[in-house]
């Protein structure tokens, strides 16, 4: 086909930069990559990069024309609440692990599209499209989209993430919690009959939204010392302790909010005079697989204010005028310390749960 398209001779170089071989790589036909890189190929062919280079921008444009008369794959154009919480949960992450303001970024801006677009009297809706929000969100929605602002909130250390989240658990609680059963069900008060409420109680190609919500609870109650956020997490694990302990493989995103319950999480604060001066103490916190713990920087100007809806920063200091950072176990703080080689050490250092207690 690439060689009908562009004549033999202009063919080889394409053939050979986007892997396209006679037997193909799926189901005999060649769906093109580029396994190997642009300078390898151009030397086994024997051209210079440029050379290479301007022979495929030159096929580029044909290969499109020809592309282009075939009949183009169905698009589904909808923005979904879960999946942009997920995709915010990604985003956070890689910007504090890779330190990249570009990704937070993008995640911040959508998170202000799904909390100003998609929430219809402070109730999300399930999905967008051609400017109309549609639908009463679903347990995953609120779940992962409440994830996805926690994970933006310890990354940028903005606060409104947090006020957010805090305000999507309270439909939560109000709509879709089972008080005395415990979880939560798939829909929310008010939303169309059904025959039975499900409450969702597997993890499959996405995690449920209680597997995922139990372990918002336990971050929600870490940075906020709400002792509700606790006891409701608490509840929803001992609802489906019998599928937990019968048949674990089946709900693995929610054994990790059970592995942050019986652990004894980190809680770590650091205060700086600027959010700059905080990366050496995050740079050791990026290169830390650290799962079980919550972050709160906060610039010195703020502690009080922000000790509002995160008591873990109050009467904390930035010691010296310099970024100070405080690694606290239920409350019970190690001494502050500036120095990123104390910081790495005492956030590596494990305690053992049963002797806390």
């Amino acid at each position: 086909e690439i060689g009908e398209a562009l004549g033999d001779e202009r063919a080889g170089p394409v053939v050979a930069y986007f892997g396209v071989t006679g037997h193909g790589n799926f189901e005999g036909r060649s769906i093109l990559n580029t396994p190997r890189p642009l300078g390898v190929v151009a030397a086994h062919l024997k051209l210079d990069v440029r050379t290479m280079n301007a022979e495929l921008e030159r096929s580029r444009g044909r290969l499109l024309e020809v592309r282009s008369e075939r009949p183009a794959p169905l698009r589904d154009a909808k923005s979904l609440a879960a999946w942009n919480g997920l995709m915010i949960s990604a985003l956070s992450r890689a910007a504090f692990v890779l330190d990249d303001e570009h990704f937070a970024e993008r995640a911040a801006r959508a998170a202000d599209f799904v909390l100003t677009r998609m929430r219809v009297d402070g109730q999300l809706r399930r999905s967008f499209k051609d400017g109309q929000a549609r639908l009463r969100g679903y347990l995953e929605d609120y779940a992962f989209v409440i994830a996805g602002l926690l994970d933006l909130f310890e990354t940028t250390g903005e606060p409104r993430w947090l006020r957010e989240a805090m305000a999507l658990d309270e439909v939560l609680e109000g709509s879709f919690e089972d008080p005395e059963g415990g979880g939560f069900f798939l829909v929310g008060e008010g939303h169309e009959p059904l025959l039975a409420r499900e409450k969702p109680a597997s993890d499959g190609a996405e995690p449920s939204g209680n597997s995922v919500h139990s372990l918002n609870l336990l971050r929600l109650y870490e940075l906020t010392t709400d002792d509700g956020y606790r006891r409701r997490a608490e509840r929803t694990l001992t609802a489906f302790a019998p599928s937990l302990s019968s048949s674990p493989a089946a709900l693995p995103e929610m054994l990790l909010a059970v592995d942050f319950h019986h652990d004894m999480p980190k809680e770590i604060v650091i205060v700086t005079p600027s959010l700059k001066e905080a990366e050496p103490l995050l740079a050791r916190l990026r290169r830390t697989f650290l799962p079980n713990r919550v972050l709160a920087v906060v610039e010195a100007s703020d502690v009080e204010e922000r000790a509002d809806i995160v008591p873990l920063v109050r009467g904390k200091l930035a010691l010296g005028g310099r970024a100070t950072a405080y690694v606290c176990e239920r409350q019970v703080c190690k001494r502050p310390t500036s120095d990123p080689e104390v910081f790495a050490r005492q956030i590596q250092a494990t305690s053992t749960p049963a002797a806390a207690h």
